[in-house]
């Protein structure tokens, strides 16, 4: 068993639990303690391992002759740690993440609330940026008097990295401090309806324009980025968003420079499997250019 996770009978893909020959390491962060209207995405992890179970993972779309279920990919199971504490989640997830790093895997989170990207970030190299997909800024300085929670996530994250570490794309639900913090500190930001006028493909260009070449890239898709009509089951929906279709262009761009990815807030009590079946197709997509970018094929039947 890996270090600090505690195994699960249902694993994406099937996947095995072995990571020594995995290029990909799926693990779960089943973590909800801050959510504040919709609880239970401590439930997603679960939700989008099964629902993985059942698509069908050829890449057609990505134009790749590829499987993504018979990728080196293995599931270490869920992130071990005290539900009621939100430090320990984050420590937890940093030292699994640390030691994923140092091995020269690619992490891939199941989350669980948005928190769970600080922990990851902390195990990562100063010079990381992080793309965040959301229908919100999560900006805020505190939250229900809580510094620590997924509405101040990314605050926290530039206090660690530099508002120069964060590009944020289908934001339209923010408070006007957030918003105001952003336009001081530059944060670089596309919103839903940026993307609508713009077009997918030409924002995903103008975001990795803005990367430097050099660092790696932390890729995290908050589920409500998508409009509810795609992803109804998320702890905070917001109207407006983004279509699948969108986020995936996006993500075919930027995906080859990703080193690890998350995919959080999944809530799947509220809707009939349609925002885990999503999230798995995601997760799919970008392991699939990975795999292109690793020089990986999955072997033939």
């Amino acid at each position: 068993m890996f270090p600090g996770v505690k195994s699960v009978v249902n694993t994406f893909f099937g996947a095995p639990i072995d990571p020594t020959p995995a290029t990909f390491v799926v693990t779960g962060v089943p973590f909800d303690k801050t959510s504040t209207y919709r609880q239970g995405s401590k439930k997603g992890p679960a939700a989008i391992r099964t629902a993985s179970q059942h698509i069908e993972s050829y890449c057609l779309q990505e134009y790749l002759d590829i499987d993504a279920s018979k990728l080196p990919i293995a599931d270490i199971g869920d992130i071990n740690f005290d539900a009621e504490s939100v430090s320990g989640m984050l420590k937890a997830v940093e030292s699994v993440v640390s030691q994923l790093n140092h091995q020269d895997k690619v992490p891939i989170l199941l989350g669980g609330e948005h928190t769970l990207t600080l922990g990851a970030v902390r195990a990562l190299p100063r010079d990381i940026v992080l793309v965040q997909f959301d229908a919100h800024m999560d900006l805020r300085d505190r939250y229900n008097d809580l510094e620590f929670s997924h509405a101040c996530v990314q605050r926290r994250i530039v206090e660690q990295l530099g508002p120069d570490h964060l590009i944020q794309i289908g934001v339209r639900a923010v408070a006007k401090d957030e918003y105001e913090y952003a336009e001081k500190h530059n944060i670089v930001f596309y919103t839903s309806e940026d993307i609508k006028k713009e077009g997918a493909t030409a924002i995903a260009r103008r975001i990795n324009d803005a990367i430097p070449p050099g660092p790696p890239v932390y890729i995290s898709v908050d589920m409500d980025v998508l409009d509810p009509a795609y992803a109804p089951g998320v702890g905070n929906p917001e109207a407006a968003g983004i279509t699948t279709s969108e986020l995936l262009s996006i993500l075919r761009v930027i995906t080859p420079r990703a080193t690890i990815f998350d995919v959080n807030e999944v809530t799947p009590q509220y809707d009939q499997g349609i925002t885990a079946i999503c999230a798995a197709k995601i997760i799919t997509s970008f392991l699939c250019i990975q795999a292109k970018r690793h020089n990986l094929t999955s072997p033939s039947d």
